[in-house]
C-alpha cells in the first residue's frame, strides 16, 4: 500500500508535527488549488501574527554572521572539497514551500527549512574552530603539542558530524519540498528570526478555541526569546574570553589547557546559541500554522515567519529558437 499524503494539522488536537517526517518520492507537484473567497484569516481588524525586525539587536546580528558563507570571509582560506557545494542552490523559502505544490506540507517544509539554515551555520562555526586551533603555538613541553592534537581531532569530528546533519537536514527539505533530485542540495537564504514575535494570541482567538499547544507557545515565545538573548551574550562573552586565554597563551602567562578550554567554551555556546534559534523558530512556525490554514497563500503565510522574505517566481519556459531553413531541408 502506497503512504498517505500528509494531512492538514487538526486544529482541535494537540501535538507537534513530527520534526522528521516520512519522505516521499519526487514527483511533479499538482497544480495548486484556486484560493476560496473566505480563505481563513484573522477577523477583521485584527493584526496576524508577526515578526518584529529589532534594528541593532545582537542577537540578529550573530545570527547573520553565522549564517554568511565561510568564503564571504575577511582573509578565509580556500573552502574544503566537502563545503565547495554548500551555496550554490540558494533556496527562498518562498520557494520551498510553492515548489512543493502542496499546502498541507508548510509546517514541515518551513520547520526543515530553519533545520538546514541553523545547520549551515553550525558549520561554520566547527569550520572556525578548527581553524582557531590551528593558529595556537603549543611550547616546548611535548605534553603542550598532545593536548592540542587532542583538541584538533576533536575539532576535526565536529566538523564531520555537522556536514553529516546538514546533509541530513537538507535531503529532508529537498524530499518535502520535491525539488529535483539532481539539483544541488539547498542553501536558505532567508534568515530566521532572531527579534521578538507579536502573536497577538488574545485578539486572533477571541472568537476561536486555541489548544494547549497554541497556548504554551504564545506564553513561551518571549521566554524562548529571552534565551536567544542571553545565549548571545553568553557567545561574545565566550569569544573576548577565548582571545584573552591566547593572549595570555602567547605570553606564557597560562597553560595551554586554558586556552583550549575557553575554545570549547565559545564552540559550546555557539551551539546553544544556534539550538536556541532553531527551537524559537520551529515554535513560530507552528503558532503560524495555527493561525493561517492551508486556504491562506503561501506568499502570506511567508509573511506571518519573515518581515520581508526574498521573492520568488517561477521563471517562464524559454521557447525553443525556430530551426534554420537549411536545417529543414
Amino acid at each position: 500500500p502506497g503512504t498517505a499524503e500528509p494531512t492538514a494539522r487538526d486544529p482541535s488536537a494537540d501535538g507537534v508535527a513530527p520534526e522528521n517526517p516520512p519522505a516521499e518520492p519526487n514527483v511533479a507537484p499538482p497544480a495548486s488549488p484556486a484560493e476560496p473567497p473566505d480563505a481563513a484569516q484573522p477577523a477583521a481588524g485584527v493584526q496576524p501574527p508577526a515578526r518584529v525586525d529589532a534594528p541593532g539587536s545582537d542577537a540578529a546580528a550573530l545570527l547573520a554572521e553565522l549564517l554568511e558563507p565561510l568564503s564571504g570571509r575577511p582573509n578565509a582560506p580556500p573552502l574544503a572539497a566537502a563545503d565547495a557545494q554548500l551555496y550554490v542552490r540558494p533556496l527562498p523559502l518562498l520557494e520551498a514551500l510553492e515548489r512543493s505544490g502542496d499546502r498541507t506540507r508548510r509546517l514541515w517544509i518551513a520547520q526543515a527549512y530553519w533545520k538546514v539554515s541553523t545547520a549551515h551555520a553550525l558549520v561554520r562555526c566547527v569550520t572556525e574552530a578548527i581553524e582557531r586551533l590551528d593558529l595556537i603555538a603549543p611550547g616546548a613541553d611535548p605534553h603542550d603539542r598532545a593536548t592540542l592534537d587532542v583538541a584538533a581531532a576533536a575539532a576535526r569530528a565536529d566538523l564531520a558530524d555537522a556536514r553529516a546533519h546538514l546533509g541530513a537536514a537538507q535531503q529532508e527539505l529537498v524530499d518535502l519540498a520535491r525539488l529535483p533530485p539532481g539539483e544541488p542540495l539547498p542553501w536558505p537564504v532567508d534568515r530566521p528570526l532572531a527579534g521578538p514575535y507579536q502573536t497577538h494570541f488574545e485578539a486572533i482567538f477571541a472568537s476561536r478555541i486555541a489548544t494547549g499547544r497554541v497556548r504554551a507557545i504564545a506564553r513561551t515565545l518571549p521566554a524562548r526569546h529571552e534565551a536567544l538573548e542571553s545565549r548571545t551574550a553568553a557567545v561574545r562573552a565566550a569569544a573576548k574570553a577565548m582571545a584573552m586565554a591566547e593572549a595570555d597563551h602567547a605570553k606564557g602567562k597560562r597553560p595551554i589547557e586554558a586556552v583550549i578550554a575557553a575554545h570549547a567554551a565559545l564552540v559550546g555556546q555557539q551551539r546553544e546559541f544556534l539550538q536556541a534559534t532553531r527551537s524559537y523558530n520551529l515554535d513560530i512556525a507552528e503558532y503560524a500554522m495555527a493561525v493561517a490554514d492551508a486556504t491562506v497563500p503561501d506568499d502570506r503565510f511567508v509573511s506571518m515567519l519573515i518581515g520581508t522574505p526574498i521573492q520568488w517566481r517561477p521563471q517562464p519556459a524559454v521557447a525553443a529558437p525556430p530551426p534554420s531553413p537549411a536545417a529543414a531541408e
